[in-house]
């Protein structure tokens, strides 16, 4: 088998996987070749070159309108049996935990993927695939079914990466709520929600397209099996999905209420202060006022000890002792 390299994604890269292992096919002719052996392969189409994805795809032997749906980026999660094909929507999950759209298109003779990313992401599905493809010859569609497979468990990467955020954010809530930023909470919470309400549309198109697939040419029991578990996946897929939303939302939840009870904690606390010191305001306004009467009978130290230390002193002991009788410090 020949060792595959990693590629930038602004290359035009076909990679042919067959029986006998991964290769870069480097030219048209050499998938016509391929064709013309009459062996069942999968050519994985990557970089963002239309006309010569377009080229590529006619070549395999797919129509104009398979080509262009297979270029039109930006679509909602779909996939459509019948008797000539079979054409998927759906995403793969790259190494840093974005998500990337990918088109599976199959026919008889061939199985093709395009999109447009690093080609290395997918080595170990490439080689995973290499491994099967001897027991599926004669049937495509369960090729297909084997490699949808593949892709999706591409996305538990990404599941388990929300796992982990979540753990993280859970700590920092318990140890240091006040070191998170709500903006950044509710950013990754719209980013798994926006994963979900995605998978959770492609879950629905999956099983309406696989009802009664079993009554159609070329799909034996065989593929039919592969075709519903891998519906099952994308079920499974979509339930894991929804609990980490469930589960962002509530600690975005617990962020606001553990926000709100900090505040809460500094308004008690300035409000305690200023009770304390709000004896010795009055105090202060009420000798502070200029009245003959006032300044004729506090010009003795006494009454400066008496009225400007003690009692002041006084006011504040009988305010925290009244404090602490009902319980609020």
């Amino acid at each position: 088998m020949d060792q595959e390299a990693t590629f930038s994604a602004a290359e035009s890269i076909t990679i042919v996987v067959t029986t006998e292992g991964v290769r870069r096919s480097v030219t048209a002719a050499d998938l016509r070749a391929l064709i013309a052996q009459g062996k069942f392969f999968w050519v994985d189409i990557v970089g963002s070159d239309e006309t010569a994805r377009a080229r590529l795809i006619g070549d395999l032997g797919f129509d104009a309108a398979d080509a262009a749906w297979a270029q039109r980026f930006g679509q909602t999660g779909r996939i459509v049996i019948d008797r000539r094909r079979l054409r998927v929507g759906t995403w793969l999950a790259a190494p840093a935990g974005s998500v990337l759209e990918i088109h599976v298109l199959c026919s008889r003779q061939c199985l093709a993927t395009v999109w447009d990313g690093d080609a290395g992401i997918l080595d170990e599905i490439r080689r995973q695939y290499a491994e099967r493809a001897g027991q599926l010859e004669g049937h495509p569609y369960e090729a297909a079914a084997i490699l949808l497979q593949l892709l999706l468990g591409t996305l538990h990467s990404t599941v388990s990466e929300f796992d982990g955020q979540l753990v993280t954010l859970r700590g920092q809530l318990r140890d240091a709520a006040h070191s998170l930023e709500l903006s950044a909470l509710t950013t990754r919470l719209h980013r798994l929600q926006t994963c979900w309400s995605a998978i959770q549309r492609y879950n629905s198109a999956v099983r309406t397209a696989l009802v009664g697939v079993e009554s159609l040419p070329d799909i034996d029991q065989r593929a039919a099996a592969e075709l519903n578990d891998y519906a099952d996946q994308v079920a499974d897929v979509e339930h894991q999905l929804q609990e980490r939303t469930r589960w962002g939302a509530d600690i975005v939840q617990d962020y606001s209420t553990a926000i709100a009870e900090r505040q809460g904690e500094h308004i008690n606390r300035l409000t305690i202060v200023s009770v304390i010191f709000l004896p010795l305001t009055f105090l202060t306004g009420f000798f502070g006022m200029n009245f003959n009467w006032m300044i004729a009978q506090t010009e003795s130290g006494a009454a400066f000890v008496i009225l400007g230390l003690l009692l002041p002193l006084l006011s504040v002991l009988v305010t925290v002792f009244w404090l602490k009788r009902r319980l609020l410090i």
